[in-house]
C-alpha cells in the first residue's frame, strides 16, 4: 500500500519487461537449448541473429559467424546455430542451405531434416559436405545477360511503370467491365 513500492515494483517489472522483449531475438533466458555447427562454403550476407528455419518453420538463430581457413588455401564459414529442443537430434544426413528472405539481401539459414536414424547430439559439427550449393540470387540470373538486353529490360521496366502509373481506377474499371466475359470463357 505503500506508493513508494508500488512504484518501485511498477518500475522493475517495467525494466524486466524491456530486458525481455530486447533480447527476444536470441532466446528467452533459461530455456534449454540445442546447440550445434554448421561448415558452409560461403556465408556471405550472413549475419548473427539471422533465422534458423526447418520446413519454413524458424527453429532457432545463428549466434556467431567464424571464419575456417583449409590446408588447401581456401577458406569456409562455421555458423554456430542456437536451436530449439524440438528439434533435437538433427538427423545425420540433414543439408543446410543459405536462403534469402527478401529482395533487399537478408539471409536465412534452411536445414533440411534427414532420415537417418543416427542423430547429431548437442556440440556436434555439422560438415562442409552436408552444405548444399547455393542457390541462384535473382541478381545472378539478371546478370546472365549481356549489357544491351540488361539496358533494355531496364527500360521496359521504366516504361511499364510509367504506362500503368496513375492509372489504378482505370485499371479496375478495366477489370470490372471484363467480369461478364469470365463465365463464358471457363
Amino acid at each position: 500500500r505503500n506508493p513508494t513500492v508500488i512504484g518501485a515494483l511498477a518500475v522493475l517489472i517495467t525494466i524486466l519487461t524491456v530486458f525481455l522483449a530486447y533480447n527476444a531475438n536470441n532466446g528467452l533466458p533459461f530455456v534449454k537449448s540445442y546447440r550445434i555447427t554448421a561448415q558452409v562454403p560461403n556465408a556471405e550476407a550472413l549475419i548473427p541473429g539471422n533465422e534458423v528455419r526447418i520446413g519454413g518453420v524458424r527453429v532457432g538463430i545463428v549466434e556467431s559467424i567464424k571464419p575456417v581457413a583449409h590446408d588447401d588455401g581456401t577458406y569456409s564459414a562455421e555458423l554456430a546455430l542456437k536451436l530449439d529442443k524440438t528439434v533435437e537430434p538433427l538427423p545425420e544426413d540433414s543439408t543446410v542451405i543459405i536462403r534469402s528472405r527478401s529482395a533487399l539481401g537478408l539471409k536465412y539459414v534452411q536445414i533440411v531434416r534427414g532420415t537417418s536414424d543416427q542423430g547429431y547430439p548437442a556440440g556436434s559439427v555439422l560438415p562442409l559436405s552436408a552444405a548444399t550449393p547455393e542457390p541462384v540470387e535473382f541478381d545472378q540470373l539478371l546478370s546472365t545477360f549481356d549489357e544491351p538486353t540488361q539496358q533494355n529490360i531496364q527500360e521496359n521496366l521504366t516504361e511499364f511503370g510509367n504506362a500503368l502509373a496513375g492509372r489504378g481506377p482505370n485499371i479496375n474499371a478495366a477489370i470490372g467491365a471484363l467480369k461478364p466475359l469470365m463465365p463464358r470463357l471457363e
